[in-house]
């Protein structure tokens, strides 16, 4: 081989070497770059995992502050708004509840004063709770401000390690308003005719499984459930059946509801509930507490504050002759007893007059003709031997009717204590009272509220009554509760929503009945003073924020 020759092949061997020298720096300096990306990337990842342990463990916190809140027993009030007192008593009460449950055998501190840059206010606070380790836990501090001592807070902290979240919500000390969920919450059984639509849930107590406690017409639409407390299914209450007479919707083996192609639910000719609705809710609040809603028997009720603040109308107000009527009446002459027969009235006369916060005294019957009411009208009555059937034809209603509780559950009780509409009824509650009507076991009859359908015919906050029914054009902005136990007449007394002249329920219908019904209901609305409700702390999830 030449010199020359092997000049060549050495200096190629001396680039290769040098080659092989920089794949080796550069691929062991991606090999230590990787190493250290990996071992942040694991890093990462464990304080990931730590972080959401710590979000997990507040949340379970947060639920357990929950339920201290819900299962704590607390007084009960009779005004619709907690005072300041009951405010008070309701967080020293929650307080020593949270240190008598020991929460993880732990034991709490008593509440405590505090100060930050919002102002004073109480505290108590709990230790380190496990959650599944030591090292996952949580801490509740339940805290409130002097100056909204109806404000509880909760501020839990989650800790996995050396990673904490926090959660936040605020709990409103509230009267318990549970029937206020509902557009229509009654004893008695439901019926839906003609044009009515319901912004919200049904719900009936009616417990007699042989006889439907609802019925709805084809144009009837309820944009929510119906809850009735009866099973698809069971022991009959009433003749020991082991199944529904009849059908409230179209059910397949199974017992769930039947869709077509479309999704569309499948409505037979013998279905009780024709109209619209999204779903039946069945064994809705079985048993006792179906009955125990605040607001749903006469015994939660005391009206006496508001007749303290009326007076008797003046003699000299009746008109000098009276005029006999009969409940119920012949269709279009109220001087005729019904088909099936009617109470004899005689009924002293009031026209055209306007009358602020008075009481109608028992046994007056008065025909009130083109008045205007303003503030507080009470009517007085409600037992047997001591009761009052009141029509009220063309008139206005600036403020809420209110009634003495009834306590006659005799045979022809709705006869006796009746609250009767007709012609245009104005409704346009300018008071602070959050109710329409408010008339405990009196019948309530709106009947051909208005004719002509206008905006004048609202009814606003809740409408109470034994048995409510509704006719007519109305637009009601709240619940009606229809609460007279009518168990002992299994097969009448029904609450009737709208009419159509084919279809009125339990009464007879007349062309003015007919018309257009909105119900839309607000779970946000206070239940009127005078029904005795408890007190209830309520977790407000739109004030949930979380940090760290």
């Amino acid at each position: 081989m030449s010199a020359e020759r092997h000049n060549v092949v050495h200096k190629q061997c001396g680039a290769v070497l040098v080659l092989v020298m920089i794949f080796l720096v550069v691929f062991s300096a991606l090999a230590v770059s990787l190493a250290a990306s990996s071992g942040a990337n694991i890093q990462i990842a464990s304080n990931q995992h730590r972080a959401n342990g710590a979000l997990h463990a507040a949340q379970s916190g947060l639920e357990c502050a929950k339920y201290i809140v819900r299962t704590v027993a607390l007084g009960q009030t009779a005004t619709n708004t907690v005072s300041d007192a009951e405010a008070n008593t309701t967080w020293t009460t929650m307080c020593t509840y949270l240190q008598s449950k020991a929460l993880d055998g732990k034991t709490v501190s008593a509440a405590s004063r505090f100060t930050d840059t919002r102002g004073a206010g109480d505290q108590i606070v709990t230790q380190q709770i496990d959650y599944g380790s030591p090292q996952l836990c949580f801490t509740i501090r339940l805290y409130r401000y002097d100056g909204d001592p109806r404000t509880i807070k909760a501020e839990v902290w989650g800790m996995d390690g050396p990673a904490s979240r926090k959660i936040s919500m605020d709990m409103a000390v509230v009267k318990d308003n549970e029937v206020l969920n509902y557009a229509v919450a009654s004893r008695a059984r439901t019926w839906l005719a003609g044009d009515v639509t319901i912004h919200g849930n049904l719900y009936s107590a009616w417990k007699y499984q042989n006889i439907s406690p609802f019925h709805t017409t084809s144009d009837s639409t309820v944009d929510g459930t119906i809850g009735t407390i009866l099973d698809k299914v069971g022991p009959d209450l009433y003749a020991g059946k082991t199944k529904m007479p009849y059908d409230l919707e179209t059910l397949d083996a199974d017992g769930n509801p039947v869709y077509d192609a479309s999704g569309n639910k499948v409505i037979s000719p013998t279905d009780e509930i024709q109209g619209q609705y999204r779903s039946i809710k069945y064994s809705v609040n079985y048993g006792d507490k179906a009955v125990n809603m605040p607001g749903m028997k006469a015994s939660d009720y005391d009206t006496s504050q508001y007749k303290a603040q009326t007076t008797a109308i003046p003699t000299s107000y009746y008109d000098a002759a009276t005029v006999t009527e009969y409940a119920p009446h012949a269709a279009g002459d109220y001087g005729k007893p019904g088909p099936s027969g009617g109470l004899k009235l005689t009924r002293y006369v009031v026209q055209n007059k306007t009358l602020t916060n008075v009481t109608v005294p028992s046994n007056k019957n008065v025909l009130f003709q083109n008045t205007t009411f303003n503030g507080v009208l009470y009517v007085d009555g409600g037992a047997s031997g001591n009761s009052n059937n009141i029509r009220f034809d063309n008139c206005t209603f600036n403020g809420p009717i209110i009634t003495k509780p009834s306590t006659d559950t005799s045979s022809g009780w709705w006869q006796r204590n009746q609250l009767y509409f007709t012609g245009a009824a104005t409704f346009q509650n300018q008071t602070d009272i959050p109710s329409t009507i408010l008339a405990p076991n009196f019948s309530v009859d709106i009947g051909n509220t208005n004719p002509t359908r206008s905006d004048n015919n609202v009814l606003t906050g809740a409408v109470v009554g034994g048995i409510v029914d509704v006719r007519g054009h109305a637009q009601v902005y709240g619940t009606i509760i229809s609460m007279f136990d009518t168990s002992p007449y299994p097969s009448g007394y029904v609450s009737n929503i709208g009419a159509t002249l084919g279809d009125g329920g339990s009464e007879t219908t007349d062309p003015g009945d007919v018309g257009v019904i909105t119900i839309t209901p607000d779970p946000r609305n206070l239940l009127p003073s005078g029904i005795m409700s408890p007190i209830v702390i309520k977790p407000d999830p739109q004030t949930y924020s979380e940090g760290v």
